[in-house]
């Protein structure tokens, strides 16, 4: 299989498509003792995936078997980077709190931090504490790991020797999003509490602009956003008045937007259904393909497509649950899981169903990648499922 020889960012590249080329068809599962909100990376023999329990494991993903594990004290919910000789991952649970005088909120209760193994053996290298949840996946740019957290830090790190290369306080609150790289020096990063989309240079922390959103939003600082090189895209939610807050357990309308990537402008905002905020992870992780945005919904069970450059919607397919994590596509097919424990097959196209194969376990914000003809990924029960994808896109029965 053609796996890559490093893992820089979240989900592999700009549009959130972590798709490895190759003919590998292979089943297995494994059973872990925690949920998993991490996406898998695969670097040359090896895939690396962290668990809420805190516990990093090294796979041969073709046989399932595990190689090495590390044990954090926290979960550990960040797509693991993996560079050199090392695999980064952020530590950093999902509890909030009052933080400052002015009462700004703060993600993390417990353990935070950066924290590099060894590829070879799992042993500690370095470790950066943090006073905020590093959740959010870093992203490797020029040299620099550079991370947004959940204090409203942003935060750049040699990744040779763990080393601060700068750290400043944005008050702009990261969660469940990811550092996306939209050139060779910049970064795109999305922040909650003053809820905020900012353009960054890796190199100093500098903005090279931000876009306000209405303070009633939600959900903005759990979504990764994806980029095509002239759109950054994501979603959140809104009250359906436009001005009360959203809270959980109250009704709100998902939107996607796009921004230009190069001056920060709205370029589109749609509205998608109504639903019920959850009281985690608001936000669903979007895919770009092929001039096509597709988002699943954390509130509402639809899978969309969307005109890159318009905004107008192509198609809406029903599914049996909410759709949090990402996409992966190949061969003109959509493939995502969803939180009835259902995975999915579905046209490109036109958003026909395919195929769907149950499990007894949900899926959550942990996304699926596809190696060569293989789906894997992780499940909230712990269990990590390696699949054929012609298992999945069956005709239903």
């Amino acid at each position: 299989m053609n796996a890559p020889h490093e893992w820089l960012q979240f989900r592999l590249n700009q549009s959130n498509n972590a798709v490895l080329a190759g003919t590998l068809a292979v089943t297995w599962s494994l059973k872990t003792g925690g949920g998993f909100s991490s996406s898998p990376a695969i670097v040359d023999n090896a895939m690396y995936i962290g668990n809420n329990a805190g516990v990093l494991y090294a796979i041969d993903y073709h046989t399932g078997k595990v190689l090495w594990t590390y044990a954090a004290k926290a979960p550990l919910m960040s797509n693991p980077i993996v560079t050199g000789d090392v695999v980064i991952v952020g530590e950093g649970d999902q509890n909030t709190s009052s933080h400052g005088d002015d009462g700004t909120m703060l993600v993390g209760a417990g353990e935070n931090a950066l924290i590099a193994v060894g590829r070879a053996d799992g042993k500690e290298r370095w470790r950066v504490t943090l006073d905020g949840s590093a959740m959010p996946t870093p992203a490797l740019i020029d040299g620099t790991l550079v991370q947004h957290i959940g204090s409203g830090l942003l935060a750049a790190i040699d990744p040779r020797a763990g080393t601060v290369i700068y750290s400043k306080d944005i008050r702009s609150i990261a969660s469940m999003s990811a550092a996306l790289p939209i050139d060779n020096t910049h970064f795109v990063s999305a922040g909650a509490s003053r809820n905020i989309v900012w353009n960054f240079n890796a190199k100093d922390g500098s903005a090279a602009w931000l876009k306000h959103f209405s303070r009633t939003a939600s959900g903005l600082g759990d979504c990764p956003p994806a980029g095509d090189g002239t759109r950054v895209y994501c979603d959140y939610l809104m009250p359906p008045d436009g001005y009360n807050e959203t809270g959980v357990g109250q009704l709100a309308t998902e939107h996607i937007y796009a921004l230009d990537a190069a001056s920060g402008k709205l370029d589109w905002d749609v509205p998608a259904e109504s639903g019920t905020v959850p009281a985690w992870n608001e936000a669903a992780i979007p895919l770009i393909d092929n001039g096509r945005v597709f988002a699943g919904s954390s509130i509402a069970p639809w899978m969309h497509a969307y005109d890159a450059a318009t905004g107008a919607l192509v198609w809406r397919t029903p599914v049996h649950g909410a759709v949090k994590g990402g996409i992966a596509a190949k061969d003109g097919r959509l493939y995502f899981g969803d939180t009835n424990g259902d995975l999915w097959a579905l046209d490109e196209r036109t958003g026909s169903t395919l195929g769907v194969r149950h499990y007894d376990t949900s899926f959550n914000v942990g996304s699926p990648l596809i190696a060569g003809n293989t789906l894997i990924i992780g499940s909230n029960t712990g269990l990590i499922i390696a699949t054929p994808l012609s298992a999945i896109a069956l005709p239903r029965r």
